[in-house]
């Protein structure tokens, strides 16, 4: 049996954006088209896992999600622009690339007034970054550009945390049918643990350093509990105090530690997985954006409320 590996393929309805001309543009069918675009990290995943990690996982997410949804919308064209690594709350470490809120927000918002006006509708904002201070302010300028443009600009990482974690890193309920990993060694995975690790040796194996597997199982709540505090939530799903409070103890968890999780216990095929369970997920929800059953007003994070906190400069 060979080794699981995903290739990334050519799509006939999968156009990248650097590789088209003005003709190209020109003939391009806004109704039935759609513009995605990456905006991840360049961010330290532990001593094991390459700084690219967050837009390999983004790119390769969407990218197997717009395979799904063509089997259900074949008219549909997709324009994918080159990633952009502007993102915030990164892992305080050598390699790390950070930048403000307010750049994101400008970023993101300039990028989608560009694109309306040259009659683009529906855009595709991807990530695979759960620092709020990232994802929310993509929130904050997708709201702004739809507000104004009447646009369909969507932030899939908001919205999907909101689905299936409810804005927790938590995500041992979402694969809790994959054999060969226990909830145990999903606890406290948030970066660079036995989920991020098991995909991206799946997704681009090559780059992944030895010695995961003699790495020992590190998360915030170890250090809590070491340290005689309360667990970062106490039900099954975070409140949003938890939320605030937790973002509050990861930031100084990440000033010691680069990866929080389980590695030793990864593999591709566990990788292979959990990506396809996030890409099923992804096109459901997108599905509905698409057909118009979920409005953008439902397409936010559990931190919405809240995103004045998360929006400084």
């Amino acid at each position: 049996m060979g080794k699981v590996q995903f290739e990334k393929k050519p799509k006939p309805y999968l156009r990248e954006w650097k590789d088209m001309s003005g003709e190209d543009f020109a003939q391009v069918d806004h109704a039935n088209t759609v513009v995605c675009v990456t905006l991840s990290p360049m961010e330290v995943h532990g001593p094991h896992l390459p700084v690219v990690t967050d837009v390999w996982e983004a790119e390769c997410l969407m990218e197997r999600t717009i395979e799904l949804l063509h089997e259900a919308h074949p008219k549909l064209q997709f324009l994918r622009l080159p990633s952009l690594f502007v993102a915030s709350d990164v892992v305080p470490q050598s390699g790390s690339v950070q930048f403000r809120p307010s750049t994101i927000i400008r970023v993101v918002e300039d990028l989608g007034r560009s694109l309306a006006k040259q009659g683009f509708r529906d855009i595709w904002v991807t990530s695979f970054h759960g620092g709020p201070r990232h994802f929310v302010p993509i929130e904050v300028a997708c709201d702004r550009v739809n507000r104004k443009y009447n646009t369909r600009i969507v932030s899939v990482f908001s919205m999907l945390i909101g689905r299936l974690t409810k804005g927790s890193s938590d995500l041992s309920d979402v694969f809790s049918e994959i054999e060969g990993v226990s909830r145990e060694d999903l606890a406290g995975d948030a970066h660079g643990g036995a989920v991020e690790t098991s995909m991206m040796l799946y997704l681009l194996g090559e780059k992944v350093k030895g010695g995961y597997e003699d790495l020992p199982q590190r998360t915030v709540e170890r250090v809590l509990e070491e340290a005689g505090k309360a667990p970062l939530q106490k039900g099954a799903k975070p409140t949003l105090w938890e939320l605030l409070r937790g973002f509050r103890y990861k930031i100084r968890y990440f000033e010691e530690d680069s990866y929080a999780g389980k590695p030793s216990v990864s593999s591709a095929e566990l990788g292979q997985q959990m990506f396809d369970i996030l890409s099923k997920h992804s096109q459901l929800a997108l599905d509905e954006v698409l057909n118009g059953t979920t409005p953008m007003s439902a397409c936010h994070s559990p931190l919405w409320p809240v995103r004045w906190a998360f929006t400084v400069p």
